[in-house]
């Protein structure tokens, strides 16, 4: 396996090659939005590379191996989206002591 990703017109040129296909068409034709595949050109986006992987007939590890540990999982980490909010009354609350 590679140490270092493809570069992103290897991936459309091996995409059109394998498919005769564009990004735009995969991405239409697995019912996404038009520009959907096209971001996992620009970040980690496993399902989408997923997609992209499976039509070039390769494994995702081997396309973008920065992304992936020694196991072939995604080593995409959740971001503070992923922290669940409080609301700021129980924020309050909790600094008050419990007391409402």
């Amino acid at each position: 396996m590679a140490d270092t990703d493809w570069h992103n017109a290897n991936i459309i040129a091996e995409l059109k090659v394998k498919t005769g296909k564009s990004l735009r068409q995969l991405s239409e034709e697995n019912d996404l939005s038009a520009n959907t595949l096209g971001q996992a050109l620009q970040r980690p986006y496993p399902n989408a590379e997923r997609i992209i992987a499976a039509a070039i007939g390769v494994d995702p590890q081997a396309i973008w191996p920065s992304r992936y540990n020694s196991e072939g999982k995604s080593s995409r980490r959740k971001g503070k989206r992923s922290i669940t909010k409080k609301h700021p009354i129980d924020i309050a609350i909790e600094y008050s002591g419990g007391k409402k």
